[in-house]
């Protein structure tokens, strides 16, 4: 299981609630039984805790399941319209009384009994989060996603300066203090697990991998169909974009910064050769790809400065 940092204190988790967080959006088919999973995993770890379901707008049957539901210790906070993933996280952490938070779809896709023993994980290595990767042989994510995956993943390797094993697995465990540190950049839509990861990774917390397996949905999803598909992928792009800028914006300059520096050469090198003088061209794509490089300079000093005030 890989490690991505060295710990620089030693944390501690206080024996307290343990606050398992499902965001729910239309999963009538599923939510029951992801209910019956998530009490029996709780009833496992030998501690305190709560279930809380976010009932993001549901307009199916999910509301009155939830109502009716007998299962122990759960709490549900409903959503009058339907406000996105992110945002039934940022509530959920919000009205969540746990110091550490566990998450899971209510889909039925994650082994939701796999958090007693990320828990135990993560509590010996000292992790401020432990991430469930779909990283089993026989994972069953659908064909669809894979391209826009791939693309995501690479820019996010990018981004951090190493593989990642799983960016946005929703299977997984944080510290609230971590959770909260972060709240201002959780988007509205369906990139919280990649934004505190990327923002983890990208300042040196302590993030554990685990291999889960992941299984075919219950129910239609909405995120991977048509129009959404491609919307979601635009999202996770942008938002690949927006967290380098933040945290790592010479990494993100330097690209351009680069290409332009090299063509300006190139074409002043061709212009001297052919023409015995040099091109207004290259010279503007030189000094531009320069100035590019200095803006990113000057922007990772700032960020490196901001992140430790």
């Amino acid at each position: 299981m890989p490690r991505y940092s060295l710990p620089i204190l030693i944390l501690r988790y206080p024996v307290t609630v343990f606050t398992l967080l499902i965001p729910v959006f239309n999963e009538e088919q599923a939510i029951e039984s992801t209910l019956t999973k998530a009490h029996d995993t709780m009833q496992r770890l030998g501690e305190e805790y709560e279930i809380l379901v976010v009932n993001d707008g549901s307009t199916d049957g999910t509301a009155d399941i939830l109502k009716n539901s007998k299962v122990p210790n759960l709490r549900v906070i409903t959503h009058p319209v339907n406000r996105g993933y992110g945002a039934s996280m940022k509530t959920g952490i919000r009205k969540s009384k746990g110091e550490l938070i566990g998450t899971t779809d209510a889909d039925g896709t994650y082994p939701v009994e796999q958090l007693v023993t990320m828990l135990k994980i993560m509590k010996e290595k000292q992790a401020e989060m432990i991430v469930g990767a779909r990283t089993k042989k026989g994972v069953q994510i659908p064909l669809i996603r894979k391209p826009a995956k791939a693309i995501v993943n690479k820019l996010a390797n990018t981004l951090v300066g190493m593989k990642i094993p799983d960016n946005n697995s929703g299977l997984r465990i944080f510290t609230r203090e971590l959770a909260e540190k972060y709240m201002h950049l959780y988007p509205q839509g369906f990139s919280f697990t990649i934004t505190i990861t990327l923002a983890s990774l990208t300042n040196d917390h302590i993030v554990e991998y685990y291999p889960i397996d992941y299984f075919k949905r219950q129910g239609k999803s909405s995120m991977s169909s048509g129009i959404n598909g491609v919307k979601h992928f635009l999202n996770f792009l942008g938002l690949i974009v927006r967290i380098m800028t933040y945290f790592r914006p010479l990494r993100f300059f330097i690209w351009p910064s680069a290409i332009l520096i090299i063509a300006g050469v190139a074409i002043s090198i061709r212009t001297i050769q052919m023409d015995s003088n040099i091109s207004d061209a290259g010279m503007l794509l030189l000094l531009t790809g320069l100035q590019i490089g200095l803006f990113g300079l000057h922007a990772e000093v700032v960020a490196r400065h901001s992140q430790k005030n």
